[in-house]
């Protein structure tokens, strides 16, 4: 094995110790513990491995005082989800007393089925809201509870807010902008319907409302797709979906899950996903609801993929902000084009139904497009020159945007 995929494997084997799944051989003589604690943290999963290298510090061949070092991090990270989770508690109370009603997307909803709810972490709240409490929402936010809106990265459909310990985005229906068939086929199924959501208990008492145990099981698996197209997703996602069908085996309708997903063309994906859960955390195999195990064509590169959340390169930093040119896979109907200089033009050139509703006022005018083109091309350029290496230019985008429909492709996304 090379250095890249001995990192890769090893990596998996900590993961797979920390949810409790039997381990392999993999050795550890020569590891670079320096890239795997970093990798470990990138991929939002540092208190859980941590934790499991702690238990047998000797097999995973570490030496004290780095150990030592991550130890202290890792004191830091979990009083840093501590006070997130006060805030989140402050927030909760604070739409109970004023009458919001609130549904929990992912978040604390999972966290309560790892080992400690502070093993599983985000950088965010996702929260659903009933869109005729925007307004009181964002009142209630900024003027009482002390957050920043910020309005540069909010949506038409999802409002961002921050403040020195927690952020929140603001969900005013379940699939933020898109649109599109795929948007439609989702949207009839009805996730977030009162009459099926549920109370989980994360923690002491705490009770968080959340979407049913099916569909949340639904918009888990859609955002981990619409992630894995736009950017990548991080291997944290793994525990996730096996920790939740663990828990809702036999509460689970399998057949509802694969006649979404097959409407969508997502069915391959989702077998192959699920069929790494299977062989590497220890999901039962009654998810796949009679269908065969399946792995990627190449499996070391969806791991590597995975491992460094889409990133070929450590060092890049940069958002990826591929939603113009990718978009068609996650919305469904129209697909890219089939050579490379078609995509190309289709990404320069977007139409009216796939250009970004920040330009919705060709939407409604046509005969605008050519100026939503230019603003378009001028917005592009101002954040570049902006944000520098934090965003991909123009033609880095196009060029990533290329390693992703060959990573899709990989695992049946066409």
């Amino acid at each position: 094995m090379n250095e890249r995929e001995t990192l890769i494997r090893q990596f998996i084997e900590i993961q797979k110790a920390a949810v409790g799944t039997e381990t392999q051989e993999v050795p550890f003589d020569d590891a670079d513990w320096d890239m795997l604690i970093w990798l470990s943290k990138r991929n939002k999963c540092g208190l859980l491995i941590n934790n499991a290298v702690n238990k047998d510090p000797k097999h995973f061949c570490i030496k004290d005082e780095t150990l030592k070092k991550w130890n202290e991090d890792s004191r830091m990270e979990f009083v840093k989800a501590l006070n997130m989770f006060n805030e989140f508690k402050r927030v909760m109370e604070s739409f109970d007393n004023n009458g919001i009603e609130s549904v929990i997307l992912k978040g604390y909803a999972l966290a309560a089925l790892y080992p400690g709810i502070f093993q599983r972490y985000s950088s965010d709240l996702d929260i659903k809201l009933n869109p005729k409490d925007k307004n009181k929402v964002r009142k209630l936010l900024t003027e009482d509870l002390g957050f920043i809106w910020i309005e540069a990265d909010s949506k038409e459909n999802v409002d961002i807010y921050y403040n020195q310990k927690l952020a929140i985005e603001a969900h005013f229906t379940l699939w933020e902008d898109y649109e599109g068939e795929n948007i439609d086929i989702l949207r009839a199924e009805k996730l977030d319907d009162p009459s099926t959501l549920i109370e989980v208990e994360v923690t002491g008492g705490l009770k968080v409302k959340t979407l049913g145990i099916t569909e949340h099981l639904i918009l888990q698996m859609f955002h981990i797709i619409k992630h894995y197209i736009l950017e990548g997703i991080e291997s944290r996602y793994f525990c996730d979906i096996a920790f939740y069908v663990n828990r809702y085996l036999d509460e689970i309708d399998y057949s509802r899950f694969w006649t979404t997903f097959e409407k969508m063309h997502f069915d391959d994906f989702c077998v192959i996903y699920f069929t790494e859960c299977i062989k590497h955390f220890g999901m039962t195999d009654k998810a796949l609801a009679g269908r065969a195990r399946r792995l990627p064509d190449d499996e070391l590169a969806f791991l590597n993929d995975i491992v460094f959340l889409g990133k070929r390169d450590i060092n890049d930093r940069a958002d990826y902000s591929l939603l113009g040119i990718l978009s068609p896979y996650v919305n469904g109907g129209k697909k890219t084009a089939e050579s490379k200089n078609g995509r190309m033009i289709q990404a320069l050139f977007p139409s009216v139904k796939d250009i970004d509703k920040k330009y919705s006022y060709c939407k409604k005018y046509h005969l605008l497009l050519p100026v939503a083109w230019i603003h378009r091309a001028i917005r592009t350029i101002f954040f570049k020159l902006t944000k520098g290496g934090k965003v991909y230019g123009a033609g880095k985008k196009l060029k990533e945007s290329e390693y992703r429909i060959k990573m899709m492709k990989n695992v049946g996304i066409k």
